[in-house]
Parts: structure tokens; C-alpha cells; sequence
């Protein structure tokens, strides 16, 4: 009998090993009943889905879907807050609006023979542009209307003095459908393309007239450009035109948003279940504190989480964040490294390291970026806001999903693509709090006085 448990106890802990850094944290003990995360977080997608429908930013629809999350948080945390405050909900028809009006704006300068006017319009919605895109917004915000938006997140404190902060986010508001699945082809096409497209061959036939009239001496003169540039604008006036009548300028119809992003909610919220449940049972995070947000106005310009980071800075010293968004399927699973339409920098050895965390656990992940105009996650604000920060995302350039479609529904979305970003998750956080309280050790003795020596 000796002998049988002396080979039991080798076995186990031979399988032990085996097992080390792999370890299945898709189970909790719930009482005496084990709980699968990923089914938990499924079984809340499906919920949230079928509850809220399409979400636009700053609405009657996203603040109900604000305070349906703050509920469903409420459940594990006593520490939850729902905020609320003004953002620019339609900032991005309006800038595909005011593109069109600077591109007729260009042609109608470089027609008179003013074309050093036209590149001055075409600065200025640059300038506008990149307000949006890399700053907290451009000058153009003052003929947009704006919207209330509602932001919740959930805090659960270290046992101890907290030495460092994880966020884990999401977003709650869906984007419009401008998929090319639903019938909008020419929409998507002249949004993502054909007119920016147009833009900068206007910008570029006013840089070639404007060098003629230097050339020919009548730059500050009115006259009519050549025959050439002239049939080339007629040409791109009729593109812009056609270009306008195919986007379209009614009310969108917006997407259910299973994926992007309920999906990532149903993550946030699954993990704040888990660490609820784990400090319960006393083993709470030392000296880590974890933070759960799902954000309003991703589809926006990221504005929901820009007010959050500016109302919430107590709370993010020392802080890093893991965002989720569009967590489609398992094997398109990437970190981000740049963000916010490729110029915002995200946190390399962050992404790095929870890629490390992925392959320690049998994961296949990838390290990549978004590209110019691929888009933007509201890890740009973390990382605007000075927080190591990065996006754990399916939908990197080039992967085919149901993203801004009616058609994203919760069957489009992997059970073990969510099972994978809580299991990243959680090993994240207790990576961190065990390295949380150790101190760096000195050559030196603090009780002795040393002598400065040049050797």
C-alpha cells in the first residue's frame, strides 16, 4: 500500500510538470459546482445580444447597454460606476461630409485659376483630419452636434497597498454597416476609397497648376487652368459626385455588434467574475489592482475612453491595459503594436509579452499593427493617457470578418477565441502581482558609511 502511493505521488507530480505553465484556468469552483468561463462568457454574449440590438454612440440604445453591463457587474463587484458625458457621436459621416465639401471646395479654386487656395482648403481639412485621428479633435468639431455617452467600469482592490494597476476594457457601442455583405459595396468602397482617393488627386492637380502659374508668371492672376487639368477636374468633380450619391446620407442602419465588441465585454465581465470569485475565496491580487471598463463611443473616435482616461486618473498610475475587441476567431488572434490608424504607438513589450503568455499556454497568437486607415481600438487612448497598452483583436488588416455588418451575430464568434483572451487575462494579472513587492537588491549595506573612491 506504501509503495502504491509512493508511485502515485511520483505520477502526480511528474504530471505536474508536464502540466506547468499550462494550467486550465477555464475552470473555477463555484461551490460545489465547476463553472467553464468560456460557457459563462458565451452564455453573456448570447444575453447581451439578444437584450440590446444595434448600439450607435451616445444614444437611448448604448446607455441602455451601459447600465444593462453596470448591472451584470454589480453582481461581483460593490465598487462599480456609471458615468456619463457630451462626445461628438457622428464625427465620422461628418468628416466623410466635410470631405466631400473640400473637395468641391478644391475644384471650384483651381477652376478660377487660384489653385495656391485650393491647397489651403486641402491643409485645412488635413489639419482637421489629423486633429481626429492622433489628438483629442480637429476644428470641424464645431459644426457637429454632439451626444451624452455612458461609460461603467468595476474596480476590485489589492489585498495590500496597490503597486500596480491592469485594465482590462472593451467597448460597448456598434459601428455602422458599411460591410459590402449587406448590399453597401459602393458605400464601403467610396468611404474607404474612392473619395479620399479623389481628394488627393484634386490636392495633386492643384500642386500642378499652381507650379504652371508660377511657371508662366500668373500665379496671383484669375485664369482658367489648362485643357488638361481642366478635363482632369471634370473628371474628378464627377467622381466626387457619384462617389457622394453612392455613401448615401440617411440614417445608418447599425450593426448588432456580437463581435465588435460584445465580445470583448463578455470577456471583461467573465474576468471580473473569476477575480471576484478568487478574492472571495482568499486569494485575492497583493498588490495588484484590476480595473473592468467597457467604454461608449469606440466608433467615434475612440471618445467614450477619452473622457474615461481624463475622469479617471487617480486610478491609472502605474497602470498597463489590455483591451479587447472582435474577438472572432482563435486563430486570428493578434496584439497590436501601433494603433489609432497606425499613428498612435502601442506598447511593444506588452504585446510582446502577452503573446509569450499565449504560447506558454499552447496558444498561437501574433504581434501586429494597424495600418494607416485600418482603423482604430481605444488602446490609442490608453496609450495617449501614458499607459502601456495593447489590443488583443481578430480583426488585424487583412482577415475577413463580420465586423460592421448586420450579419455579426454571436455564431460568428469563436467560444475558444473567448476562452483564450480570459486565460491570457488572468495569467497576465498573476504574472504581475507576483512580481509586484520586490525590491532590487544593493551592492551596498544601508547600515555602513562608504568612502568615494576613484578606482
Amino acid at each position: 500500500m506504501g509503495i502504491k502511493n509512493f508511485l502515485n505521488d511520483i505520477r502526480s507530480k511528474v504530471e505536474g510538470i508536464r502540466k506547468k505553465g499550462k494550467p486550465d484556468v477555464r475552470v473555477v469552483e463555484d461551490g460545489t459546482k465547476a463553472v467553464k468561463l468560456s460557457d459563462e462568457a458565451y452564455s453573456l454574449l448570447d444575453s447581451l445580444f439578444n437584450e440590446l440590438g444595434g448600439r450607435p454612440a451616445a444614444t437611448v440604445e448604448s446607455r441602455k447597454a451601459a447600465r444593462r453591463i453596470a448591472a451584470e457587474m454589480g453582481k461581483y463587484s460593490d465598487d462599480v460606476t456609471l458615468t456619463s458625458g457630451r462626445i461628438y457621436p457622428f464625427v465620422g459621416k461628418a468628416m466623410m461630409f466635410f470631405l466631400y465639401v473640400f473637395s468641391l471646395i478644391e475644384i471650384f479654386f483651381i477652376a478660377i485659376g487660384l489653385p495656391y487656395l485650393s491647397l489651403i482648403a486641402a491643409a485645412a481639412y488635413l489639419y482637421a483630419f489629423y486633429g481626429e485621428i492622433r489628438k483629442d479633435g480637429g476644428w470641424l468639431r464645431a459644426f457637429m452636434r454632439t451626444g451624452e455617452a455612458a461609460n461603467v467600469h468595476a474596480v476590485i482592490d489589492s489585498e495590500e497597498e496597490a503597486e500596480r494597476t491592469i485594465i482590462f476594457s472593451a467597448h460597448h457601442d456598434s459601428a455602422p454597416v458599411v460591410n459590402e455583405r449587406d448590399g453597401k459595396f459602393w458605400k464601403a468602397v467610396s468611404h474607404k476609397y474612392v473619395q479620399p482617393s479623389v481628394f488627393c488627386l484634386i490636392s495633386l492637380s492643384a500642386v500642378i497648376s499652381a507650379i504652371a502659374e508660377i511657371a508662366g508668371g500668373k500665379f496671383w492672376g484669375f485664369n482658367l487652368p489648362s485643357i488638361p487639368v481642366m478635363a482632369a477636374i471634370i473628371l474628378l468633380a464627377a467622381l466626387s459626385a457619384v462617389s457622394f450619391i453612392a455613401h448615401g446620407w440617411k440614417d445608418d442602419e447599425y450593426s448588432p455588434g456580437a463581435g465588435d465588441d460584445l465580445s470583448g465585454v463578455s470577456v471583461v465581465v467573465t474576468l471580473l467574475s473569476y477575480f471576484s470569485k478568487e478574492k472571495k475565496a482568499g486569494k485575492g491580487l497583493r498588490r495588484t489592482r484590476l480595473i473592468f471598463a467597457s467604454f461608449d463611443g469606440e466608433e467615434c473616435g475612440r471618445a467614450g475612453s477619452k473622457l474615461w482616461y481624463q475622469d479617471n486618473q487617480y486610478l491609472i498610475r502605474n497602470a498597463v491595459n489590455l483591451n479587447f475587441d472582435g474577438l472572432y476567431s482563435e486563430d486570428d488572434l493578434v496584439f497590436l503594436t501601433a494603433d489609432g490608424n497606425g499613428l498612435v504607438p502601442l506598447s511593444s513589450s506588452l504585446a510582446t509579452h502577452c503573446s509569450a503568455i499565449a504560447s506558454a499556454m499552447g496558444y498561437k497568437t501574433g504581434v501586429g499593427r494597424l495600418g494607416f486607415l485600418a482603423g482604430e481600438t481605444d488602446a490609442a487612448t490608453a496609450s495617449l493617457s501614458s499607459v502601456e497598452a495593447t489590443t488583443l483583436t481578430a480583426m488585424a488588416p487583412g482577415t475577413v470578418t463580420a465586423a460592421h455588418s448586420a450579419d455579426d451575430t454571436p455564431d460568428k464568434v469563436s467560444e475558444e477565441a473567448l476562452s483564450r483572451a480570459i486565460s491570457i487575462g488572468i495569467r497576465l494579472a498573476s504574472e504581475d502581482d507576483s512580481r509586484t513587492g520586490i525590491k532590487e537588491s544593493s551592492v551596498f549595506d544601508a547600515d555602513r558609511k562608504y568612502k568615494l573612491s576613484r578606482y
